[in-house]
């Protein structure tokens, strides 16, 4: 397989002069992510995947590290040709409610998307590929739409038109950042249908950033386990949830909710919050709240190693 996208050792650091602190947000990240594949990114809040996700597609730019799609550095694309890397890389946001601006119209909205990338001869035309785009996601019919504002739509809804309105522009890669995290349940099974259709349907990748495990083992390839800033564990989705590594994994899948009411899961806990991506290290970040740790745990950060084919975790005491 061909890679689409490879992050070499990425960082992304704030600095608080006044406090004369160091936020480590994005701290050391190395993935490669094949063309078609979905790589989902999974941990708790504040570990930096929203973050990873903005640096992916250049709304900030790195403090280190390099980020390549389809051989090329993404800066240097960004600067040459802005438009085509925005064209082939999209992010769907949490919020499909701060995502548009409220004063224009679903018609607008969309059609606006395929003038700024040449798509489409004319108006008409637009507004043609527009309808069809909507009647295939649902939205019937489509003409209904057209002429209502965001605040007209249902979040699952306007979800839709999100989803929509990237994928028009025929990408390479999506990057969703908790799509589902902000509707109902009764409709989030449908808007993962819709967005797994359409990336396999066009052979676009996708990275899709979650916090629930269950979301992203349906819908993901290959997962990714990030904490405090870093990936911990990454492999193939059934390797991942089945053969789990590293404790903080462990600890994350013993406490997701199992289909099977009768399965008997025997839960990990752990004590305390997250710590504060602040002025972090020397030793493992996950160490003070591991039932594993020891105390070189404690002196340095374990490196990521291969247990196994295609499967990766950093810690001194895997298994």
């Amino acid at each position: 397989m061909t890679n689409l996208m490879r992050v070499d050792n990425l960082t992304k650091w704030y600095v608080e002069k006044k406090k004369k602190q160091t936020i480590k947000a994005v701290d050391g990240v190395s993935f490669t992510l094949e063309k078609g594949k979905i790589l989902g990114i999974i941990g708790e809040s504040g570990c930096g995947k929203s973050t990873l996700g903005r640096l992916l597609v250049a709304l900030e730019n790195p403090t280190d590290g390099s980020i390549e799609f389809e051989g090329e550095i993404i800066n240097h694309i960004v600067k040459k040709e802005p438009l085509r890397f925005r064209r082939n890389c999209q992010m769907i946001f949490q919020n499909p409610f701060d995502t548009f601006d409220p004063r224009n119209d679903i018609q607008k909205i969309l059609t606006n998307a395929l003038k700024i990338h040449n798509i489409g001869n004319s108006k008409e035309e637009r507004v043609d590929i527009c309808i069809k785009a909507m009647e295939d996601a649902g939205i019937k019919p489509a003409k209904d739409y057209l002429n209502r504002y965001p605040h007209e739509l249902s979040g699952g809804q306007l979800q839709r038109i999100s989803i929509i309105r990237s994928m028009l522009l025929k990408p390479k890669l999506i990057i969703a950042d908790e799509p589902v995290s902000m509707l109902d349940v009764s409709v989030r099974a449908d808007i993962l249908n819709l967005l797994l259709n359409m990336t396999k349907e066009k052979d676009t990748s996708m990275i899709f950033i979650s916090h629930d495990i269950a979301t992203t083992r349906y819908i993901s390839d290959m997962i990714a386990v990030m904490y405090l800033g870093r990936i911990v564990e990454m492999g193939m989705t059934d390797d991942i949830i089945q053969n789990p590594k590293h404790p903080y994994t462990k600890v994350l899948i013993s406490n997701c909710a199992s289909i099977d009411p009768f399965e008997k899961i025997n839960v990990i806990k752990i004590k305390g919050e997250p710590p504060t991506p602040i002025e972090t290290g020397p030793g493992c970040y996950f160490a003070p709240r591991c039932y594993k740790a020891c105390e070189a745990c404690k002196e340095s950060y374990p490196p990521m190693i291969e247990v196994e084919d295609g499967h990766y975790a950093s810690c001194f005491y895997l298994g």
